[in-house]
């Protein structure tokens, strides 16, 4: 008790401090970890000045933690750092056989896919035109004199693996929309939106169908409306799986609400809408769509076959922006794949891990370092603070410093960190990526300081005894302190 009050004096005492440059960072640190609500937490803290390579204040910076989704800025950095921000995703078509005088493509049509996760995303398209990139493939097939294909349309996602999800992903996240895996092909960012027909409370509902449709759906669930407002639903699901169970409450007297969920297969799923689109615009597919998982042989020598045409994602930097800003989780898994197959000419989570260790080495000390995924959805990373720290000086003195600090959330005006020291004194000096799990709250990323001085700063916290809200009120606390300094 003596040491509580202690660390009350010292922290009331800096904040009546006029002078700014005097502020004791280590007396607000001190003073978060010594509250009541952090008895049983783990917490690990760094703020360091960047200029000056100096450490202002710090706790347990050398305990490595679940951090959530501030995992995504070592994904979206090392991208970045690989890439570079004009990269695009593509997207390639090939033939394996001819074209005769008719425009008859007597051969198969296959879909190589790159990695592209901005494909259909409503990150890029309005809503309702998600699909109309399928309008420019067949005028692109066109163009090459093809008007029917008398062999299979066949999708294939295979460079980048059929992982499905990575390592310490919870089923509770997986059918659900921000659970959803990338692989090689992703499109309307593998979202499979689920509309429901609500009744009076206590009723249990009725699904009126989904978009896209998945043929032989197995949707078993127990989901009742009820009288509240917003979706307390989930949807649970594997990779790969068209069984799909749902759970929860939906609001009450609507004719049609939606809940969005995991597309099972991309893969395949891609493969069969665009034959569906190209048969309802009068172009014929007389083979089946499938996907090369199914296919008994391997994908063939693209070498061997005739490549038609490719279509270009996104660049790079806009999809960094809208990962870092809305934290989405499909977005860094794509970067992670899209590092890898950089790196090593294969797109998985695992050798996109390995070339994000070999990127950052050389500024981050990796041992007690464990990440596992590109998102921070996955419960076996352990990340310090010092770590991020690390990586965040490393960015710092590297040329995508400026536009990668242009992606994250800035506080108290967009992004995750939009109501964070709002109307405080470190809104629009704070700029950085949140985390958010089961007790799990997390920040990292930089602060342009009143008096002109730039810092990096780590804060997680897991297991804490209050709700999410009031250890961000907490945080708060050092966060409008650091801009103070």
């Amino acid at each position: 008790m003596r040491k509580y009050r202690l660390f009350f004096f010292l922290f009331l005492t800096s904040l009546c401090n006029p002078v700014i440059g005097q502020i004791n960072l280590q007396n607000y640190v001190d003073y978060f970890t010594a509250d009541q609500v952090n008895k049983n937490a783990s917490i690990t803290i760094q703020i360091i000045d960047l200029d000056s390579d100096s450490i202002l204040a710090q706790a347990n910076e050398h305990t490595s933690l679940m951090c959530a989704s501030t995992a995504k800025l070592f994904s979206t950095s090392s991208a970045m750092k690989l890439l570079g921000n004009n990269h695009r995703a593509k997207t390639r078509f090939y033939t394996n056989g001819f074209i005769d005088s008719l425009g008859v493509l007597h051969g198969d049509l296959w879909i190589r896919g790159g990695g592209d996760v901005s494909l259909g995303s409503k990150y890029f398209n309005d809503e309702g035109i998600e699909f109309d990139f399928m309008f420019d493939w067949l005028d692109s097939l066109k163009s090459q004199g093809i008007k029917s294909i008398s062999g299979r349309l066949i999708a294939d996602a295979s460079e980048f693996g059929y992982a499905g999800v990575p390592d310490g992903w919870d089923w509770s996240d997986m059918g659900n929309y921000y659970g959803v895996g990338a692989s090689g092909i992703n499109f309307f960012d593998n979202t499979l939106k689920y509309y429901f027909r609500t009744g009076e409370p206590g009723e249990k509902v009725e699904l009126l169908g989904t978009v896209p449709e998945i043929p032989d759906l197995f949707f078993q669930h127990d989901i009742e409306a009820a009288n509240i407002r917003k979706d307390y639903s989930y949807i649970y699901g594997s990779p790969f799986s068209n069984v799909r169970f749902g759970r929860g409450k939906l609001p009450a007297y609507k004719d049609s609400f939606c809940v969005k969920g995991s597309i099972p297969d991309p893969e395949l799923q891609l493969a069969m809408d665009f034959k569906s689109f190209l048969s309802a615009n009068s172009f014929d597919v007389n083979g089946e769509s499938t996907a090369n998982r199914f296919l008994l042989t391997p994908h063939p020598n693209y070498d061997s076959l005739h490549f038609i045409f490719g279509y270009n994602g996104e660049k790079l930097i806009d999809i960094v922006n809208k990962t870092n800003l809305y934290s989405v989780n499909l977005f860094a898994e794509g970067l992670l794949n899209m590092t890898g197959y950089k790196y090593s000419g294969y797109g998985s989570t695992k050798s996109g891990i390995n070339a994000v260790y070999k990127i950052i080495r050389k500024d981050v000390d990796l041992s007690g370092l464990s990440i596992k995924d590109g998102s921070g959805l996955s419960r076996k990373n352990a990340v310090s603070a010092s770590h991020f720290c690390q990586l965040l000086k490393g960015i710092y003195k590297n040329d995508i410093y400026l536009d990668f600090k242009g992606s994250l959330s800035v506080a108290g005006d967009k992004g995750t960190l939009k109501y964070v020291c709002r109307n405080q004194q470190g809104a629009n000096r704070i700029y950085a990526k949140s985390g958010t799990l089961s007790n799990v709250k997390a920040y990292s990323g930089y602060v342009r300081t009143v008096s002109g001085k730039n810092l990096a700063f780590a804060v997680i916290a897991n297991n804490f005894n209050c709700s999410k809200s009031q250890i961000v009120k907490k945080m708060e606390r050092i966060f409008n302190a650091m801009a103070g300094y």
